[in-house]
């Protein structure tokens, strides 16, 4: 499927099976963004007459393709007037390729380092056949996808439906601001017919919510309320998201299960001692290995994203310390590497181990293992602690503050001359222990 959006796999299956109870029924789809559900219904419930809406150019000119309604599209600069040769003044899948592929190409658009400039000029260079493909993909998806009507209005005004039976249904953005931030670029490429609405603001949301369920509803959202919940979906590293809806849809309930294989290891008891001319060791290790022990000891609200390489940390061949890196985020500037996940098994004795840890990281050999391993430079570590707190007790003291954002902090360290030798050492005496 070509088109972008936010309603993840489980939640699709979920629809899949459970939306043939919409048959036959008028539903207003709010904030339609890349048409999931209108696809959706399209296939398993084609007796229901769908009406969509939404403001953001992406989804504007799928919805005036699948209506066959003229959409003027043009490039504002002289840089990409060459588009314009693949917009058509009614758009079809021509057009919809075109905007999808673009948008896909503006990721690279500052070409700050040199990975994003490659990805900028593969894009410029091989457009015409990566349209081709894009083009083949998108017929599939609009030959797939059903509506009646589509509309630009403000979704604060599009409830509630206009009939008694009718069906609101209705994917708010869970952020203030967070699609126009996603689509700016986009939409300040071109001329179009933009309309006019107000941000969904929290009280905003809340009212266009209370709109919805004055009738029959589907509601996608990620905080809990007081409202008959028919599914549910626990994702490591994300919000639990759910489903609330009037209609009897079942019930469902999914969690991400992680890839785990078992090798087992020497762990560091609870209230085992350190010495402190215990050698550490560091060992790569496959991403399902290390799956086992994230299972033991986080959380799944804190659960990262996949990534690699891994590795384990050992003080005289006793395990201690997790680690997970993704060597191409493009935080930070070039030779820069992201930290997904630090952890450490539970110690009594030790209230800072997660400091020892986090102080490996830094080391000249910790530099070495992971210039080896990734064929290149690298010159500062950056991570992220997920709080509202100002700062995290974690980090603070060897890394240090890069970022303060909404319920997030972002850290970074750059390597010190510091040895394995040496490390445990230095910690005992900066972090004096219990």
């Amino acid at each position: 499927m070509p088109f972008i959006g936010s309603i993840n796999a489980k939640l699709r299956a979920f629809f899949f099976t459970h939306v043939r109870l919409l048959a036959g029924r008028r539903c207003f789809i709010g904030c339609s963004g890349n048409f999931t559900i209108e696809q959706i219904l399209t296939r398993v419930a084609p007796t229901a007459e769908l009406h969509s809406n939404d403001v953001s150019l992406y989804s504007s000119v799928i919805g005036a393709s699948l209506t066959q309604t003229p959409f003027p599209l043009r490039a504002l600069t002289p840089e990409f007037r060459w588009l314009d040769e693949y917009l058509e003044e009614i758009p079809g899948p021509h057009t919809v390729a075109t905007v999808i592929l673009f948008l896909e190409m503006l990721k690279y658009e500052k070409r700050k380092n040199e990975y994003s400039k490659s990805m900028w000029e593969s894009y410029a260079s091989n457009w015409k056949t990566l349209h081709e493909k894009t083009l083949t993909r998108v017929k599939t998806a609009l030959d797939f996808t059903k509506i009646a009507s589509y509309t630009t209005s403000d979704v604060h005004d599009y409830y509630p439906c206009a009939n008694a039976g009718d069906i609101a249904i209705g994917f708010l953005p869970t952020y203030v601001g967070g699609y126009e931030k996603l689509f700016k670029r986009l939409e300040e490429s071109f001329s179009w017919p933009r309309p006019t609405y107000q941000m969904l603001t929290e009280e905003r949301r809340e009212a266009t919510i209370q709109k919805m369920i004055s009738t029959d509803y589907v509601l996608y959202d990620d905080r809990p309320r007081d409202l008959p919940c028919v599914a549910r979906v626990d994702l490591f590293g994300h919000r639990t998201v759910y489903v609330y809806s009037s209609l009897s849809l079942g019930a469902g309930v999914f969690r991400k299960t992680l890839n785990e294989k078992v090798l087992t290891f020497d762990l560091l008891g609870i209230d085992e001692e350190i010495s402190p001319s215990a050698t550490i060791s560091v060992k790569e290790i496959p991403e399902p290995y290390i799956n086992h022990y994230r299972n033991m000891y986080l959380s799944k609200h804190v659960q990262p994203g996949s990534g690699g390489p891994c590795y384990l940390v050992f003080a005289d061949k006793k395990l201690f310390g997790f680690l997970i890196f993704n060597a191409y985020s493009r935080m930070g500037k070039k030779g820069d590497l992201y930290m997904l996940s630090d952890f450490v098994v539970p110690s009594t004795r030790y209230t800072r181990l997660a400091k020892l840890l986090l102080m490996v990281t830094q080391c000249q050999d910790t530099k070495r293992i992971l210039e080896e391993r990734l064929l290149s430079r690298r010159q500062k570590i950056y991570t992220t602690a997920f709080t509202d707190k100002p700062v995290s007790m974690k980090y603070r003291g060897v890394y240090e503050l890069a970022k303060r954002g909404k319920g997030f902090l972002n850290y970074a360290t750059e390597f010190t001359s510091t040895t394995f030798e040496e490390v445990i050492g230095l910690w005992m005496k900066k972090y004096k222990q219990q």
